[in-house]
């Protein structure tokens, strides 16, 4: 999670005054206030080079996630496909591996892919899943945990063939009986790809024609936006339902007023990560590095959870043999340094999935993250308290 930047707060500030409307209201300040929400989402839209009525405004990253698998499952439950089926990483956020088990339970078949040591899923593997019935495929763009950069691109590919070859059995049905068989027919708009991107967007470039992704999530938290606000990209066309019902807000999709405060900031936040983009990753990236360099000189033996060749540059998770992680957080924490164990989303779970997925050591396991705040003092600060932890 991101602090919010200043330049967010001041943009939010405009648009927080008591007087402030009803986005849906018809009076002049609710048409103002509809103004600038349109405003914002068209900055979300080009931050991944998406039309304005491809976003979905959402409480949050997770709510977005939400809304990506129960409303395709919905709408392929509702279209007669009685028993949709899913694939999703070993990894994804707990948001997707939650509303996966739960869908589960009603009737969706959930396909769980390996990864590697790196955290990579196999294409092979995704292709050999990939079943007549699959209605979604959910791989991350980027682990929150160890920072693994999936090719979403090549996934994309994979899928668009799978597409490709149920197109062709429609035709040759179509063909074999003369008439249209509505089940195959719907059945060859499927597999509908979704990624959440929310640990990407400051660091990658999220062209959603050049992924070639359906379905995509955006969460403000991750970009030094506001808390509470995210974005579900939903590509012209694609097969979804609602999951929140009311006054029919957001053309449908996600009833409930809209957080106008909240979205601006959450759109300037976006906007800001675009500007400078190369160069703050290249500066993190020295920071990282810098880090890594300072671990071996402290530890040889430390280890590298993932892969850096095929890593987002913000995260980093290492093995320190023979600490107790959770103790030498504690440690770190009194010295004014946050660090983690594992998600914090993971709150009642002694270990992380994802560690273990990876098959590295959940007990002496560290991630540090990286952002737009750090400064060559803060690693030397960092890697002075770790030695003279390690040291003791």
């Amino acid at each position: 999670m991101t602090p919010i930047d200043r330049r967010v707060l001041r943009e939010m500030g405009r648009f927080s005054a008591p007087e402030f409307a009803n986005p849906s209201s018809l009076y002049k300040e609710g048409v103002n206030a509809r103004k600038a929400l349109e405003e914002s989402r068209k900055k979300v839209a080009d931050f991944i080079r998406g039309h304005s009525d491809e976003i979905v405004f959402t409480s949050g990253g997770t709510e977005a996630n939400g809304l990506a698998l129960e409303g395709v499952a919905r709408m392929a439950h509702g279209s007669g496909i009685e028993k949709p089926h899913f694939i999703i990483s070993a990894i994804e956020h707990s948001s997707i591996i939650e509303c996966a088990n739960m869908m589960e339970k009603n009737g969706v078949e959930v396909t769980r892919l390996s990864v590697d040591s790196h955290g990579l899923i196999s294409l092979d593997e995704l292709k050999k899943a990939i079943k007549p019935n699959t209605v979604l495929v959910s791989i991350m763009t980027v682990n929150n945990e160890i920072g693994a950069t999936q090719p979403i691109r090549e996934i994309a590919k994979v899928i668009r063939h799978a597409k490709s070859e149920k197109a062709k059995e429609v035709v040759s049905g179509l063909s074999a009986v003369g008439q249209r068989q509505s089940g195959h027919d719907l059945l060859s708009h499927y597999p509908i790809f979704h990624t959440d991107a929310a640990q990407a967007a400051l660091y990658t470039d999220l062209n959603v024609e050049k992924l070639g992704v359906d379905l995509l999530t955006l969460d403000g938290s991750k970009v030094y936006g506001p808390r509470g606000i995210g974005a579900l990209y939903a590509k012209r066309g694609t097969p979804i339902e609602p999951i929140i019902y009311g006054g029919g807000q957001e053309r449908g999709m996600r009833s409930g007023t809209e957080n106008v405060p909240a979205i601006a900031g959450f759109a300037k936040a976006l906007e800001l990560a675009d500007i400078g983009r190369d160069k703050e990753s290249k500066r993190i990236e020295e920071l990282k590095s810098a880090f890594i360099q300072g671990l071996k000189k402290i530890r040889e033996d430390i280890s590298i959870n993932g892969s850096l060749a095929e890593s987002i540059p913000h995260i980093l998770n290492v093995s320190i043999p023979g600490i107790d992680n959770e103790f030498f957080l504690f440690q770190l924490d009194a010295k004014g340094i946050a660090v983690s164990t594992k998600s914090s989303c993971l709150r009642d779970e002694d270990e992380s999935y994802v560690l273990k997925a990876i098959v590295a050591d959940n007990k002496t396991s560290i991630r540090f993250s990286f952002g737009r705040f750090t400064k060559k003092s803060d690693i030397r600060q960092t890697l002075k308290a770790i030695q003279s932890l390690i040291n003791r």
